[in-house]
């Protein structure tokens, strides 16, 4: 599961104080944060965390030393003497806050089966979380696990709080630095094109467009330049809820089938008792599936995708772990327009309908829409960039991210950067807009701030944001990325400030996260230090891509493959095509075709074009003998049939 080792970035050093819940070394070295229903246990020089299920082990241990990689080998030794796993990734991270280094090492294993071990030196020790864990327990409790590992607090270690410093009014020095740093990040990250807003007390303070709409083209980016912004419209989706919980059309804790009476999910019990607050707080249990949605998006109705909630099985139980769903937060938008008095038949135009007259009209968003026809004939849009497997961005067509429509409430938006400036404003005036008009309580809309989840140790799920803090200040954020394209919305409550970062980059977190800590940065007086994270990052992916290609082939054995030339089919992703052009294997799923490459080592054939690069897929045979194509998603995978 790499993705758990990437999120163990968030070190020890940035942990809050711990609440209820906790584990204390006896020695007094450290402390660490303990999830519901996990049970913890000394047993002489170390900790074992259980999870519920008994399917992942987390140990945590302090030795001197001073040589992480020693201290990891030690550590396995202790915990278990038989330990001999050989190492598939070492990776050593920018350390934070005063830990000394830091060293992340993931074992190689069976797909079944996902060990990582954290290391940090501190002050003549090495402090170690190490993870053996069932990979599908961690599909199902990775954000605890994460929890644990961010939350590991050593006790001497101090930590800058800036909870009672206000942030310096933004000036042309700062703006200046700012442009600078911006121009140099979209270089190192190869974007195209972005805009930058800055929004301080009560105003815009800085916006200013960089790059060109497409690649090899000429047209600049504008401040009118409208993006797609993804999952950072997921808020808009829970503001027009709360509005309409101010104007009595519902309730947080209406059940679902009280609006919907044929809603369900695959837990009878859970289908009567499941709310509306329960469909847009990551926190019901339900994983994330959004194979379904881009394979088979432009085949799907709003109404296809509540119902698709039928076949939803649940990872935990609602309110016990952090489990990011899209049709869930798409089918909440759409239970809410029926709330207002939508038809079943029309969720779509109905939340459109709302979303127009409740939220974008009152705060002045008039450049954010759903509508790809208004986008077109407005004629000041960023094309897409997909990332092929090779690192490199290829610019898409515009209609490949209608695949998103069906879950539009939860990512489908487009928008430009004034107005979600306009947007950020009304968040920091408590649902007051700029021109004076109260578009939600102010109860109302900080209920979308209050943490429903913990993702880690520092940062929870609200409602359509991510609840974290900076240094000490509560920071309140979402990105969001499609196809080909990445945003990010983020705002400090307590302190007037904002930040929008828009970019026509697909998967380009790395920059749009490292332009808002700049931001941050500046604003308090803090010096450049997430830059080393965000240059670990691109070296990261550079390394990745770099292995990725050295162990892939276009050498094909046809006769193994020609039984597999034909069209397969799942139930739930729809139809996949396997061909070979000009001696080159293709596939064809969902109105995307990429070129494969073999894997020799692995066994398997993998995507080369984007927006799906680096896709993996299995040929074999089902228990019938018949030819059988597997899509390779950790922990499950998805099987296509011979039709």
């Amino acid at each position: 599961m790499p993705g758990l080792i990437l999120i163990f970035l968030l070190l020890a050093a940035l942990s809050p104080a711990l609440g209820q819940g906790s584990y204390r070394d006896p020695d007094g070295l450290y402390t660490a944060p303990l999830p519901t229903g996990w049970k913890a246990e000394s047993k002489g020089g170390y900790a074992l965390l259980t999870d519920p299920e008994g399917g992942i082990r987390v140990y945590l241990l302090a030795l001197e030393g001073s040589d992480p990689d020693e201290a990891l080998a030690a550590g396995w030794r202790r915990v278990d003497p038989g330990f001999a796993l050989p190492a598939a990734n070492r990776a050593q991270p920018p350390s934070q806050g005063g830990v000394e280094q830091t060293v992340q090492v993931a074992y190689k294993t069976p797909p079944e089966r996902t060990v990582i071990g954290l290391a940090q030196r501190y002050r003549g020790r090495v402090y170690l979380v190490l993870v053996d864990a069932r990979t599908e327990a961690l599909a199902r409790r990775g954000s605890q696990v994460n929890i644990i590992a961010s939350g590991l607090r050593i006790a001497q270690l101090e930590q800058t709080d800036l909870s009672a410093a206000s942030p310096k009014p933004f000036d042309p020095a700062m703006a200046a630095e700012l442009g600078g740093y911006i121009s140099q990040a979209m270089q190192r990250a190869q974007v195209p094109g972005a805009v930058v807003a800055v929004v301080q007390g009560g105003r815009v303070v800085y916006q200013r467009a960089f790059g060109v709409r497409e690649l090899g083209k000429e047209a600049p980016v504008t401040l009118d330049t409208q993006f797609m912004i993804g999952s950072a419209g997921k808020s808009l989706t829970t503001l027009l809820m709360a509005t309409l919980v101010d104007a009595g059309k519902m309730r947080w804790d209406t059940p679902a089938r009280a609006v919907f009476p044929q809603f369900r999910v695959a837990d009878p019990q859970l289908s009567q008792t499941l709310t509306l607050h329960d469909l847009v707080c990551a926190c019901s249990g339900v994983p994330r599936r959004d194979y379904e949605i881009l394979f088979r998006g432009g085949s799907l109705s709003a109404l296809d995708v509540v119902r698709s909630l039928g076949s939803f099985q649940f990872y935990t139980r609602p309110g016990e772990a952090f489990q990011y769903s899209n049709q869930m937060v798409a089918s909440g938008g759409y239970l809410a327009a029926v709330a207002a008095g939508a038809s079943p038949q029309e969720m779509l135009e109905g939340y459109v309908r709302e979303l127009r007259s409740r939220v974008l009209d009152p705060i002045g968003m008039r450049d954010t829409t759903l509508s790809f026809e208004l986008v077109l004939a407005r004629g000041n849009h960023a094309t897409p960039h997909g990332r092929s497997l090779s690192g490199q961005y290829r610019p898409l067509p515009l209609d490949d991210e209608r695949a998103l429509l069906p879950v539009a409430p939860a990512g489908a938006h487009w928008s430009t950067a004034p107005d979600l400036a306009r947007y950020l404003l009304t968040e920091l005036a408590r649902g007051v807009s700029p021109q004076g008009r109260r578009v939600v309580s102010a109860e109302g809309l900080e209920f979308t701030w209050r943490p429903q989840v913990k993702v880690d140790a520092q940062t929870s799920y609200g409602l359509g944001w991510f609840v974290g803090e900076y240094k000490g200040v509560r920071l309140i954020q979402h990105g969001g990325n499609t196809l080909g394209f990445t945003s990010l919305l983020a705002f400090l409550p307590d302190k007037g400030l904002g930040v929008v970062v828009l970019s026509n980059a697909q998967n380009a977190n790395p920059f749009t996260q490292a332009v808002m800590y700049r931001v941050l940065e500046l604003a308090f007086g803090q010096s450049a230090e997430y830059d080393a994270r965000f240059r670990f990052a691109l070296e990261t992916s550079a390394k990745a891509t770099k292995e990725a290609l050295e162990a892939l082939t276009g050498n094909l054995d046809t006769p193994t493959l020609q039984p597999y030339l034909r069209r397969f089919r799942n139930p739930d992703l729809g139809e996949l095509t396997l061909s070979l052009r000009e001696g080159r294997l293709f596939v064809s799923v969902g109105g995307f075709t990429s070129q494969l490459l073999f894997n020799p080592k692995e066994g398997t054939y993998v995507t080369v074009d984007p927006p799906l690069a680096a896709e993996e897929l299995a040929l074999d045979r089902d228990p019938s003998g018949n030819p059988r194509v597997r899509l390779k998603d950790q922990p499950q995978d998805y099987p296509f049939s011979v039709e």
